[in-house]
């Protein structure tokens, strides 16, 4: 189980009431998870802890900074999602349920992508392949 105030303290942020409650909702456990501003707000609400909406954007934006958190934002997906696995890596994305799934690191290869024109030098991709129930 994950510390929210060592890992906010670790990651140089500021401890705060607001900052604990959402870094226990999202790291407690050791998951990871893609969610949005909107479900947080709801399972803050839930669990007694209602925050406004802007505190919750104003706070995992704050955790993007600092590196806890990765934004998602999948052409298609109804708002932004907040992966809390940083590594690089890339995203199934289900058009009918919403879903993002984990692809893993290394499962696409960089060098089978085209190489940019311009002689630079590609250091990260991160694809949202997007899939459909049936």
């Amino acid at each position: 189980m994950t510390d929210p105030v060592a890992l906010l303290e670790s990651a140089g942020l500021r401890v705060t009431r607001p900052r604990v409650q959402i870094a226990r909702l999202l790291f407690a456990d050791g998951r990871d998870r893609h969610v949005t501003a909107e479900q947080i707000h709801g399972q803050l609400s839930r669990n007694g802890a209602p925050m406004a909406l802007a505190t919750v954007y104003n706070t995992l934006g704050h955790f993007v900074s600092a590196g806890l958190l990765r934004p998602i934002a999948a052409r298609g997906s109804d708002a932004t999602r907040f992966d809390t696995n940083t590594s690089s890596h890339h995203h199934f994305l289900n058009e009918t349920t919403g879903e993002l799934t984990d692809i893993p690191e290394g499962a696409i290869p960089l060098n089978l992508l085209p190489q940019p024109v311009d002689g630079s030098e590609i250091v990260a991709c991160e694809l949202v392949i997007r899939t459909r129930s049936k």
